[in-house]
């Protein structure tokens, strides 16, 4: 369902393409090299840079210094309240660590922590992967890509288009993530709902959606599920996907689909 547009909206399709299209020129740029050739994982590290390096350049090119040093000041804006760092950083992933191994352990998953990392590393692990391992997409999709597609789009709709094009982004690497499209889909589209929630919970500020992304991405390491249920087909892609079509379902019904959003806009 599109929204009425508004004159006064600051992204035009122009630029919201252009976003787009320079993500991804940026990032499989350096990730289908790697996924070819394999080697240092530093060009994947910089790769997650794509989505914030096209904000900044369309931002640049359509609104010079002065308007890109607004958007920075209001993308990485640190006057919020603690708790929303706090819900990024530890509550929010721990949750999803939690949910999902009770949901194999309900499933016949069987305990192993042999292979778990020692919680005392979590912080150093999560500030890790906040800079270079997820966190610094989060300035681009969030930042720029979901406040451009919201004054065009039902907060739903605007979450449908970016889970799925936030999923191809993730193409050339798939293959080393073991997985499919079809699944990447599977996790990415309920986990846009709630970053999305979670972005616009946050005054517009991305950093606790950074946390939040860097949190998801390391707490596999520390709540390890080794067992395959569900004769094979609970895998851990399948538990968490779970897991993130449940918060996503529950934040659309208490939201009424809006997410967040002022509904009279």
């Amino acid at each position: 369902m599109e929204q009425n547009q508004s004159k006064n909206n600051e992204y035009t399709p122009i630029q919201i393409i252009l976003f787009f299209v320079l993500t991804f020129l940026i990032s499989w740029s350096l990730m289908i090299p790697w996924a070819r050739d394999g080697g240092d994982t530093f060009p994947l590290a910089i790769a997650g840079y794509g989505p914030f390096l096209a904000a900044v350049i369309v931002i640049w090119i359509s609104k010079g210094r002065t308007g890109l040093r607004h958007w920075l000041g209001k993308a990485f804006r640190l006057r919020i309240p603690i708790i929303l760092y706090l819900a990024g950083a530890f509550l929010l992933p721990f949750l999803i660590g939690g949910l999902e191994y009770g949901l194999y352990r309900v499933l016949g998953g069987e305990p192993d922590f042999s292979t778990a990392n020692s919680w005392d590393l979590y912080p150093a692990n999560l500030v890790l992967v906040f800079l270079l391992y997820g966190g610094f997409e989060e300035p681009g999709w969030r930042g720029f890509a979901l406040p451009a597609l919201l004054e065009r789009f039902h907060p739903l709709l605007a979450t449908l288009v970016l889970g799925v094009i936030h999923s191809a982004w993730h193409l050339p690497l798939l293959s080393h993530y073991g997985t499919t499209f079809g699944w990447y889909l599977f996790n990415l589209i309920p986990l846009t709902v709630v970053f999305n929630w979670f972005y616009l919970k946050s005054r517009g500020s991305v950093i606790p959606v950074m946390l939040l992304h860097a949190g998801t991405n390391a707490i596999g390491n520390y709540i390890p599920i080794p067992t395959v249920v569900l004769g094979g087909f609970g895998t851990e892609i399948f538990l968490r996907g779970l897991v993130y079509w449940a918060m996503a379902i529950v934040l659309v019904i208490l939201t009424k689909g809006r997410l967040g959003t002022d509904p009279n806009n």
